[in-house]
């Protein structure tokens, strides 16, 4: 049989062999659809998906009043994906992230227009005779890396999903916005079979992505130099330096800070240098990504714990911690996106939207949230 036709006898063969079928039809639009008997679903539907891929077809399974319907369609024919693109957008990535971090430790004018008002008086005392080259690519080593391991999580878990998916678009931004990236995408180019596979979709970037930035505030601590009060006070008073805390600053950094006691002898004091603003920008990418709201990381897991219906719920709660948090200008762009798309409302649905999540991962839903609080800090 020739890959791609198939008739309805075979199609309705390969759904006897692993369901009960109650009754079988072609629908309006002309797609075989079969009406199958109330039993777990989940092993049975990735084997017949598996039989179906051999055809160029695919299939979904869903509850329709009451009743568990397949509906069997050709897979879409897409084009290869052009990964010099992935690598194009990579490069341009380094540039700007690299930009952003000189900026960082020198005061910047371009035509007039200040990209940067580091002071020197500051630079001096951090860094002294440091090599400030090498600060330069320590900062944007740890931007470009967190955002790295982050994607790399999705990869890693497409891989071994064996679900289509793109290297990452890396996203660079030029100053003055910060951090000179607002991370990176990949595109799953066919759905996820059921919940496990769309909720370790939407889990592994943000788990990687967060071990990532803990590894950084981890050397944060151990490499932050140490000042007295008397090279700290002028600092202090032009507003130089400033001693911030939880909301203001990740709960992730004050609890590392007690796991990793670095104390500072006679009264001095332990100054985070610039790798705090690679951890901050780590936690800020963890800490949105995780909102429970469309097409983001989160969003994904919520889908896939709640369903349909609780997914919309909680996206409303993550928008009012959002507003809340001072985030308006994310909120206002994220909905902009979302009502751009064709189902602005809607998670990422899996073709097997049946079976539940297995219990592991319902434990694993847990952890999320503790990153989820970990990461969030206000910025108003």
């Amino acid at each position: 049989m020739p890959q791609g036709t198939i008739d309805f006898g075979s199609i309705r063969n390969m759904i006897e062999y692993r369901f009960t079928l109650l009754d079988a039809y072609i629908d309006v639009n002309g797609l075989p659809i079969f009406v199958v008997a109330q039993e777990p679903v989940k092993k049975k539907f990735v084997e017949l998906l598996r039989d179906l891929a051999n055809h160029n077809l695919m299939a979904n399974i869903r509850k329709v009043s009451g009743k568990l319907v397949i509906s069997v369609f050709p897979k879409p024919n897409l084009r290869r994906p052009k990964n010099w693109i992935n690598i194009a957008l990579f490069l341009c990535t380094i540039a700007t992230v690299l930009v952003f971090s000189y900026t960082s430790m020198f005061s910047v004018s371009v035509f007039g227009y200040s990209l940067s008002k580091v002071d020197p008086r500051l630079t001096a005392a951090l860094f002294g005779n440091s090599n400030l080259t090498l600060q330069i690519i320590i900062l944007a080593a740890g931007i470009i890396g967190i955002s790295g391991l982050h994607e790399s999580g999705h990869v890693l878990a497409a891989r071994h999903h064996k679900m289509d998916a793109t290297f990452p678009y890396f996203i660079p931004v030029p100053p003055p916005f910060p951090f000179g990236t607002f991370g990176a995408i990949i595109n799953l180019r066919a759905p996820p079979i059921n919940r496990d596979q769309l909720f370790d979709l939407g889990f592994s970037g943000p788990l990687a992505g967060f071990l990532a930035t803990v590894a950084v505030v981890i050397v944060m601590i151990l490499t932050a130099p140490i000042l007295t009060q008397q090279q700290v006070a002028p600092l202090m008073a032009a507003k130089l330096l400033q001693s911030t805390s939880w909301p203001y600053e990740p709960m992730l950094f004050d609890l590392m800070n007690q796991i990793i006691p670095r104390t500072a002898p006679n009264g001095d004091v332990l100054v985070f240098t610039q790798l705090e603003i690679a951890a901050e920008f780590g936690a800020l990418i963890t800490f949105l990504n995780l909102l429970p709201v469309w097409q983001l990381d989160g969003g994904h897991i919520s889908r896939a714990v709640f369903g349909d219906k609780g997914h919309k719920v909680a996206a409303l709660v993550a928008f009012g911690v959002l507003l809340s948090a001072g985030y308006w200008g994310f909120a206002a762009l994220l909905i902009v996106f979302m009502f751009l798309s064709r189902r602005p409302l809607e998670g990422l649905e899996p073709l097997d939207d049946i079976s539940p999540l297995s219990n592991a991962r319902k434990g694993l839903f847990a952890l999320s949230l503790v990153m989820l609080a970990l990461s969030i800090f206000v910025i108003f």
